[in-house]
């Protein structure tokens, strides 16, 4: 019986966790054209923090991994111009880039779920999970930018109302995306919240 019930729950995450690679996909694919500057949104994290949260760290790093490959074809294949310019510098670091911060934020939202899980404060694990998600993809590609891409960086900034570079990738370049993107997460996050309700509900 234990045996059985288990078989059906792996059935299950991997049924849910397929459901979910499709959206990140699809929300990538598409939301993926639509910039402010040279970056674009990436409402696609709404599906990574719902895996994270639903079945934990190993599933949200996997779906960040997807994300994170998806990102990497645009990237070399110029769909992106903005990021072909960091790959065209350094190739090698740009893919490490695209998949370690999809990975990172992931993982790190099914981590905090389920360490606020464990002391009994799921629903704000829920809320947190939500937010440590774009803030870590966001906050990895302003430190690798900053530190590896300045000049790549500066002529993005070039014809801008901005003459200091820090304030130009915070406020020009990440600012708006970040922000929505971190307001779709939050925003969501009651309703992701009762998805998971449902789901536990009927099993």
């Amino acid at each position: 019986m234990k045996s059985s019930g288990k078989n059906r729950q792996n059935i299950q995450t991997i049924v849910g966790a397929g459901v979910l690679m499709a959206l990140v996909i699809v929300l990538q694919v598409f939301a993926g054209s639509i910039k402010v500057g040279p970056v674009s949104f990436t409402l696609s994290l709404v599906p990574i923090v719902l895996g994270a949260i639903l079945y934990g760290p190993l599933i949200g790093a996997f779906l960040g991994g997807v994300f994170g490959v998806v990102v990497t074809i645009a990237t070399v294949t110029g769909a992106d111009a903005g990021a072909y310019m960091m790959f065209e510098k350094l190739p090698v670091l740009t893919v490490v880039l695209c998949l370690a911060k999809g990975i990172a934020a992931g993982l790190a939202a099914g981590l905090i779920c389920r360490a606020l899980e464990k002391i009994g404060k799921p629903i704000v694990g829920i809320f947190l999970a939500a937010i440590a998600c774009p803030v870590i993809n966001t906050g990895l590609f302003c430190v690798f930018l900053l530190a590896f891409y300045r000049d790549v960086a500066a002529v993005w900034m070039g014809g801008t109302a901005y003459s200091n570079l820090l304030v130009y990738v915070l406020l020009g370049i990440v600012g708006v995306n970040f922000l929505v993107e971190l307001g779709v997460n939050v925003i969501l996050a009651p309703a992701i919240e009762r998805v998971i309700y449902a789901i536990k509900k009927q099993h």
